[in-house]
């Protein structure tokens, strides 16, 4: 009994330490050259009681044979091909794949030539059946023993596996290169501000290059630019940082000192933390400098171009307004002379033609810079219909197509302006004449389609190819011409259809099987209901004559006008400078002036306040070739009754001469 005592006393050193304490005590040790264990010198079991009583993993090399103990702890980074038959086992033999990289460490500790420290030591081991790269952080530590060579019994290893902390730290490295690769080759200019006085952080190419500085990390803004203080930015930073909201700037101005005024577009993005807390600002924007330059430059082309396309408007206005006087007038006094009806009738379509080529002209320019303002109210789809076809009798009649009409709705109302859905119903019907051989057929029908009210003009005409059904509304496009079929036009007419019908809230269509085989335009407006169709009351004209002044520097124009109004029983003279018209105010009194804009002496606008000067009731109209929308605006403010682009139609004069109030119009 005391003999068994003092055994347990003596290896009381290999008690506990779990799985591998158990292991260490069955193992038979005579095997080795270690021998039975309690005649171990005191250096290994002092060493094997630690490795045994921590939670750290470890492991003994003993001897010089380095036969291995190891605890649980360690154990658990083994793999099953070195667990448990790793215990007892000699060094080399257990680590044979790593030796080379690990035998010179060892070597250094057992010659006497103290430990050794190792940080994220990259080791390929092979660990359940795969070899792995792993990472590991030990030391290797001399276990004294005086009577081995060079006083080192052994080796203790503290281990630390850091393969996971290696491997996300690399990723982490690898994502921050990237995303400053990523950052720095933006086309974009980008920074990052940190704290509350907006120091940066980081800045890529672009952003050190519109600075003209490369050296401000760590800087305040406000320290590297102090002139973008008084132009606003860290205002705007500041408030970013203390709401959390993010800014959007465009086309901003942004000066650098004596450098060249730039404009950028840009978004100041607040950096959130995870307890939602501001820790900086992620700056990015674009030099648009060129953007607004061009811009600037491309309004400055419009504007011009509308300047040319209103002069040039106002200079072929002028002389067809004594060509359309004439023709009114060879209309009214030529009833027994057909050849001389007939020229009339000529001259007055070609003048319509010119006009009509000049407004279409000049209302895309309109419509592109969304300059047209559409007069909304309810309208029967059916008058629609109507008056377009009757401005369009002529042209029908000189081609001797049958129109025929089907309302199939006669009470199916649109809300839209008038003067604008004609224009575009019309421009439809007269491309219907126009490609329809003579003799033709033109039907023109009205229907409901769901909640839309629908206009179809079909024809038997020339058809169109599948490829042109596809561009038919886009600018400058016609059908193919040839020198036995040139239809004339500027190929705008359907592109504003488009853009009209687009404005109203509905859309245009065509279709046609091809070439030979006709083609069916479709207009599609939102429906509204009839009862909103205000009351119409019928206005009387006054026949009663008038007294006409007729103001012009354009003989021509005038004397045409005068003797075309005289025709209709009304007492009318002459004007051609600005202080005739004032004289002729004076003595003869007239209750209608027509008055030109564009007079040498003084401008019509002028005229007419001196007119109303005279407290006198009068009506006043502007009879001019300045047709846009500034000028009827401008009219309208000097105090003009009514505003009428050259060349006017005398029915649409005629209707003036009431003694009803209207505006402008």
């Amino acid at each position: 009994m005391a003999q068994e005592l003092s055994t347990h006393t003596q290896l009381n050193f290999m008690s506990g330490g779990g799985e591998m304490g158990a292991l260490i005590r069955a193992y038979d040790w005579n095997t080795t050259s270690l021998g039975n264990p309690e005649t171990w010198p005191q250096p290994l079991k002092t060493s094997l009681r630690l490795l045994l009583s921590t939670g750290h993993p470890m492991l003994i090399w003993w001897g010089e044979e380095l036969i291995q103990f190891y605890n649980d702890p360690y154990a658990r980074t083994l793999g099953s091909e070195r667990h448990p038959s790793a215990l007892g086992q000699r060094g080399h033999e257990c680590w044979a794949e790593i030796w080379p990289e690990i035998e010179p460490q060892i070597t250094q500790v057992m010659s006497g030539n103290g430990h050794t420290w190792h940080e994220n030591q990259l080791l390929f081991i092979t660990r359940n059946g795969k070899r792995e790269e792993m990472y590991w952080t030990y030391s290797y530590g001399p276990i004294d023993h005086p009577e081995a060579n060079y006083g080192v019994g052994g080796i203790l290893v503290i281990t630390t596996e850091t393969t996971e902390q290696v491997l996300a730290e690399q990723r982490m490295k690898t994502a921050e290169a990237r995303w400053r690769a990523l950052f720095d080759q933006a086309p974009s200019f980008m920074c990052v501000l940190h704290g509350a006085d907006h120091r940066f952080e980081y800045a890529n190419r672009n952003y050190c290059e519109m600075l003209g500085q490369a050296d401000i990390l760590g800087k305040k803004v406000t320290d590297v630019v102090p002139e973008v203080g008084a132009q606003g930015f860290v205002e705007l930073l500041d408030k970013v940082y203390q709401s959390g909201n993010s800014h959007q700037g465009i086309a901003a101005p942004l000066s650098f000192g004596t450098r060249e005024p730039i404009f950028v577009d840009f978004i100041y993005q607040p950096i959130l933390e995870t307890n939602g807390q501001v820790s900086g600002i992620l700056v990015e924007g674009y030099n648009v400098t060129e953007r607004v330059i061009a811009n600037r430059s491309l309004q400055e082309e419009h504007r011009r171009k509308d300047e040319f396309l209103a002069m040039l408007a106002h200079e072929l206005r002028n002389p067809l307004a004594p060509i359309r006087n004439v023709s009114e007038m060879l209309i009214q006094t030529t009833e027994q002379d057909s050849s001389l009806q007939n020229i009339g009738s000529i001259l007055a379509r070609q003048v319509t033609h010119l006009t009509h080529l000049m407004d279409d002209l000049l209302d895309v320019s309109r419509i592109s810079q969304n300059r047209i303002t559409l007069q909304h109210e309810t309208l029967s789809l059916s008058s629609i219909v109507n008056v377009a076809t009757e401005s369009l009798q002529s042209a029908i009649a000189q081609k001797n197509h049958q129109v025929n009409f089907i309302d199939h709705e006669h009470k199916l109302y649109v809300s839209g302006d008038m003067t604008r859905l004609v224009q575009c119903l019309t421009n439809i019907i007269n491309n219907a004449i126009k490609y329809t051989q003579v003799g033709g057929k033109i039907e023109i029908q009205v229907n409901t389609l769901e909640d839309l009210a629908e206009i179809t003009v079909s024809d038997n005409g020339c058809g169109i190819s599948a490829d042109m059904q596809a561009s038919v509304f886009e600018l400058f496009t016609q059908a193919k011409q040839t020198l036995d079929r040139s239809q004339g036009g500027l190929g705008i007419g359907l592109n504003i259809v488009q853009r009209l019908v687009h404005m109203h809230g509905g859309n245009v269509t065509v279709h046609s099987d091809g070439l030979g085989k006709g083609s069916c335009f479709s207009i599609h407006l939102p429906r509204v209901d009839a009862s909103t169709l205000a009351p119409n009351t019928p206005v009387k004209p006054n026949t009663v004559h008038k007294r006409i002044l007729v103001v012009d520097d354009n003989t021509d124009s005038a004397d045409t006008m005068a003797e075309l109004l005289g025709l209709q029983g009304h007492s009318v003279i002459t004007a051609y400078t600005a202080h005739e018209a004032l004289s002729a105010v004076d003595d003869f009194d007239p209750d209608i002036v027509l008055l030109d804009i564009g007079l040498p002496d003084m401008n019509g606008y002028q005229v007419a306040k001196n007119i109303i000067h005279k407290n006198k009731k009068r009506i006043i109209v502007a009879l001019t070739g300045y047709g846009q929308a500034e000028d009827v605006r401008k009219a309208k403010e000097v105090g003009f009754d009514f505003h009428f682009t050259k060349p006017v139609k005398l029915a649409d004069l005629v209707n003036i001469f009431t003694d009803n109030d209207s505006p402008v119009k």
